[in-house]
């Protein structure tokens, strides 16, 4: 696919792909030291404390000053369209790439400066815990199932950049472990994501990328998580003897109710090995929250429909469908979790 803003200016060692309006976008690879993102406590500190004051002085501005400096902005719009709603797997991607990695062709100051913000930040952070926890809580599985193939079903994934750090983490560290067939299925009710996961999936597959001579298949199937039987049907699609990871970044356990979580969870547990490996990511309670951060979110009623959830109650309801956290981390505003059959 032909892009209509290419990137001009790349970086050796990055890939590229082209989203579905043309834009050429790098590929996140946390591997890579352009996507590095390992900031210390006070570093964290520090860029709330910019964002708070960033915001105070915008709100200053008349409407159709904001109005103004928001039109410019690819970011500024994309958390436009989210309010009072969710925002989209590849309009969260390009949060996620971090001010230095925004191409000229699209990007203006606004979007560096909201790229360098607090919630750009804990995008950032989010999927590098869960890539982190999906590969790590892989590993051992694969040690001792050569051959077998690994399956990631990615749920509300979009581009599904989650997955394929993981792999990407795992390529790195232990190669010889993804000597097998391996599937990526990304189920989300949106095309857009998924497909330019599908072309960011290519692009590293390329002869000078890292999953040469790998191979990674992908698949986007339709999914709206109120309605569960498509999992189902993935299951019996997978086979008996296969590894099975599967991820949720700022998707299920943002937005689903405790319903959808439970039903999730429930057809799951059922239907994938005892040996399944589930990564996801929450949003801190309140209570449990940097109180900054806090304040933002509470007093941002328009803001996206993101629950206040947090790792106690996600905790609960994992419990009542036969999963247990195995193992967690955080940031100032989500947890990172990793889920074991109980």
């Amino acid at each position: 696919m032909a892009p209509r803003v290419p990137e001009d200016n790349k970086k050796p060692g990055v890939c590229y792909a082209v989203t579905e309006d043309g834009i050429e976008l790098p590929v996140i690879d946390i591997t890579h030291p352009c996507f590095a993102c390992d900031p210390s406590e006070d570093e964290v500190s520090a860029v709330i404390d910019r964002t708070v004051r960033a915001m105070e002085a915008a709100a200053k501005l008349p409407m159709e000053a904001r109005l103004a400096m928001a039109k410019g902005s690819v970011l500024a719009q994309a958390w436009i369209k989210s309010l009072g709603t969710y925002m989209s797997g590849q309009d969260t991607y390009l949060f996620r790439l971090g001010p230095e990695n925004l191409g000229e062709g699209y990007a203006n100051a606004i979007d560096r400066q909201m790229a360098a913000g607090s919630m750009a930040l804990s995008f950032r952070l989010r999927l590098r815990d869960v890539a982190r926890l999906l590969a790590w809580g892989l590993k051992p599985v694969l040690e001792t199932t050569p051959g077998r193939p690994l399956h990631l079903v990615n749920i509300g994934g979009g581009p599904s950049a989650d997955s394929l750090n993981a792999l990407l983490l795992l390529q790195r560290e232990s190669p010889e472990l993804l000597r097998r067939p391996v599937f990526v299925h990304v189920l989300d009710v949106d095309e857009q994501g998924p497909n330019f996961g599908a072309r960011a999936l290519e692009a590293l597959s390329s002869v000078d990328g890292p999953f040469h001579g790998l191979s990674v298949g992908w698949r986007h199937v339709a999914y709206n998580w109120s309605d569960t039987i498509p999992l189902q049907a993935l299951r019996s699609d997978l086979g008996d003897e296969c590894v099975v990871g599967i991820s949720s970044e700022g998707a299920l356990f943002d937005y689903g109710s405790d319903a959808d979580v439970a039903a999730n969870l429930s057809a799951l547990h059922a239907g994938m090995p005892a040996d399944t490996v589930l990564a996801g990511s929450v949003v801190r309670a309140p209570e449990t929250m940097d109180p900054r951060l806090r304040t933002m979110m509470q007093q941002d009623e328009k803001r996206p429909v993101i629950r206040m959830m947090g790792l106690a109650h996600l905790s609960e309801l994992a419990r009542g469908a036969g999963w247990v956290v195995a193992e967690s981390t955080g940031n100032p505003s989500h947890e990172i979790f990793r889920l074991a059959k109980g």
